[in-house]
Order: C-alpha cells, then structure tokens, then sequence
C-alpha cells in the first residue's frame, strides 16, 4: 500500500519537476528550430529536380533559388553538393456533405465535394546516397480561378525557399 501512495505521489508531483520551458511550450513560436544536418549547411552547389505534379512549382522554385546568392545551380547531380527536389502533391481530406431543402416542394438534395489540400514538398538530398537530409510542406492556398491558383503555387514554392533561407540562417 505504500508504495502504491508514493507513486501516486510521484506522478502528481512529476510535472512540476520538469523544466519550465518544457511546460510552458505552446505555439511554434516557443520551439526553437532545429539545426540542419551539416551537408546542407555547407553546401554550396545545388542541383534542382522536378519531382512532378506542377511545372510552374519548379520553375518558381528555380526563380527563387537562382536569385538567391547562398547556392549555385549546377547541371548534374553528380555536380551538386545537395539535390533540391519540388512536388506538387494533393492529398483528400476526404469529403463534404451537406443537403439543402426546397421550401415549395419539400425536395431534399444532398450535395458533397471532395476536401483537398494541395501542397508543395521540399526535399534535399545527398548526391551521392540519394538520402532524404531534410524535407518541409507549404500547403498551397485554394483558388477557383486559375490565375489564382498559379499565383497561389507560386507563393507557396517562395515560401519554401524563404522557409530554407530562415533555417540556414545569414549567410
């Protein structure tokens, strides 16, 4: 029985041992970034691929990178000292239901539409192994219309590159 009570006592007790800053974490804003692996720190030359999905994706992501003086795009992986690769993925959050009601006639419809989220995926790689070293996710705004859909693809694919920028840090 007493060791019963002294570990009730414990598990009471426990979370106000722990530090505070493991207690009081709650937005991103209080977890700080985790270091890059050291490859991509140093790396210098990048070779850039087209994982699929959206031309447009990578052609931003190209824009962005080449204006950007940290890196300088080579031709070949076997060139590179890191591979960038951008895919345009969409995945189902599944579906929407709702009905409406004809007020005159009493008529139910039922309407549903598929719940998507487009999303661009920046993954680095080593050129040698062919290891995923880092990989991050922008989701891609929604729009009806194709020009701002385009738009949307390209801020997206920016932010990945901006993402990358604050995680490197200057340089």
């Amino acid at each position: 029985m007493n060791s019963v009570r002294v570990l009730v006592i414990l598990l009471v007790t426990y979370p106000a041992t722990l530090p505070q800053h493991t207690l009081a974490a709650k937005s991103r804003k209080d977890v700080p970034l985790a270091p890059l692996p050291a490859k991509v720190l140093a790396a210098k030359r990048v070779f850039l691929a087209n994982g699929g999905g959206n031309d447009l994706a990578y052609d931003a992501l190209y824009a962005a990178v080449k204006e950007w003086p940290r890196y300088e795009i080579v031709d070949t992986s076997a060139a590179a000292d890191i591979i960038m690769e951008i895919r345009y993925v969409t995945e189902s959050q599944g579906t929407r239901v709702w009905s409406t009601t004809d007020e005159s006639t009493g008529e139910t419809d039922v309407h549903s539409a598929r719940l998507v989220d487009p999303q661009l995926v920046l993954t680095i790689f080593d050129p040698v192994s062919k290891e995923a070293l880092w990989s991050t996710v922008e989701h891609r705004r929604l729009a009806r219309l194709e020009k701002n859909r385009e738009k949307e693809t390209i801020n997206a694919a920016r932010k990945l590159v901006t993402n990358l920028k604050a995680r490197l840090g200057p340089n």
